[in-house]
């Protein structure tokens, strides 16, 4: 067990909630025992080390803390996290991701270490947050070579510790991708765009009937699956295109990983749903958590998405686009994303779509998923269905890692 693995799966629920102050988890451990657990609220609210001390209460006193972002060290909408974390008595704090804001960077931790506090970060904070009970652990921090990553005490560790350390430090990337776009946020101030797509073996994306129609095609397996979906909780949204929802219907849900879902994004275009689609749809159908109404951006008008809002609240945002051009429509919804305080926006766009954004330029990452499994092609050659061809990949991509997951391999392309 790691105790900032356990924080991160706290900060998983505050996406989508704290925004535009960044998704952090915490958890307080007195003895080896998780005494309180936190996550950032709403802006204004409590921060999750606040939370946690407040769930851990007398027993904060002595304990450690385990925080996947630097704690806050100025006084904003609510007061300092260092000063909370000083006033509880804790005696350790460990953060895995140092914050990017110039008014915490680095301040926090000299804070904290003035006030008699040890502190620790990065993957240090991570290989030392692991606990297993089947060791001896009554080394102290400063003494254990183990938990420091000693090369030499590395060499004759055992198997089951060098998984541990492993782990540790997958975490400490797992955490610091999840922490990229609160990055790239506090420094550009826009929204990072990340593109997920799949393609068959043979490079096809999608299948169309000769009358024009496009039909879902099954491409990826359920490992590839469980992985899209921990990308999705890590979204504040996830935008498709009216193609999309039409002919896979998705739900748009988080339903393999822990975590909320995202905003539901439907890039209209110039189509205009039919009231007997938005009453088909399930991306029209689910209820509106947290008050988040799913958002159409369309450059039509949407009369069947505006009679669905007059019960009460909307039901549906709809946000017209007016512009000439599809790149300039796409740079307008990225501000309104942005004014908004989306940190990530997860983007699963069709054929056509994915070409027009690959020509805009306006995105950040390309994760592009490519089945191995010569079945999905023959099912789709056997349906008498046309294959729709992944567009051309922009020049000048730089492929930064590559994995097999089951029999798909994804790709990570950055520019």
């Amino acid at each position: 067990m790691n105790y900032l693995q356990l924080a991160f799966e706290q900060s998983l629920f505050s996406v989508g909630i704290s925004r535009p102050n960044p998704a952090v988890g915490a958890v307080v451990v007195r003895d080896g025992i998780v005494v309180g657990k936190g996550r950032t609220q709403r802006p204004g609210n409590a921060h999750a080390e606040v939370m946690a001390l407040r769930d851990a209460g007398d027993l904060a006193r002595g304990a450690a803390i385990y925080v996947t972002l630097e704690p806050c060290c100025h006084y904003g909408r609510t007061p300092p996290c260092t000063k909370a974390i000083i006033e509880a008595g804790i005696k350790e704090v460990y953060f895995a991701h140092a914050d990017p804001n110039p008014v915490v960077r680095g301040k926090s931790r000299a804070i904290l270490e003035d006030a008699g506090i040890k502190v620790f970060e990065g993957q240090d904070a991570c290989e030392r947050a692991i606990v297993e009970s089947g060791w001896d652990d009554s080394c102290s921090h400063d003494g254990c070579k183990i938990l420091s990553g000693n090369s030499a005490t590395l060499a004759g560790e055992t198997e089951t510790r060098a998984e541990a350390l492993a782990e540790a430090r997958m975490l400490f990337h797992e955490i610091e991708r999840f922490f990229e776009a609160y990055d790239y946020f506090v420094r550009n101030k826009t929204t990072f765009v990340e593109i997920k797509s799949a393609i068959s073996q043979e490079g096809n994306m999608g299948a169309c009937q000769p009358e024009g129609s496009h039909v879902s095609l099954k491409i990826t397996a359920q490992g590839a699956n469980c992985w899209n979906h921990e990308l999705r909780a890590m979204s504040d949204a996830i935008l498709v295109g009216a193609g999309t929802v039409l002919a896979d219907n998705p739900s748009l849900d988080v339903r393999f990983a822990q975590g909320n879902n995202p905003v539901k994004i439907i890039w209209a275009g110039h189509h205009e749903f039919t009231a007997a689609e938005v009453s088909a749809l399930r991306v029209f159908q689910a209820p509106v958590e947290e008050g988040i109404a799913p958002i159409v951006f369309t450059c039509v008008p949407q009369p069947a998405l505006e009679k669905k809002n007059v019960a009460g609240a909307p039901a549906v945002e709809v946000v017209a686009l007016s512009n000439a051009s599809f790149v300039a429509n796409w740079h307008e919804m990225h501000a309104n994303l942005s004014a908004r305080g989306m940190h990530r926006l997860m983007v699963e766009p069709g054929a056509r779509l994915a070409e027009e954004i690959f020509r805009c330029g306006l995105w950040n990452r390309l994760d592009l998923w490519q089945s191995s499994d010569p079945a999905v092609d023959r099912a789709l050659e056997s349906s008498g269905a046309e294959g729709l061809a992944y567009p051309e990949l922009p020049t000048a991509l730089v492929a930064r890692e590559s994995f097999m997951l089951g029999p798909d391999v994804l790709t990570v392309y950055e520019k």
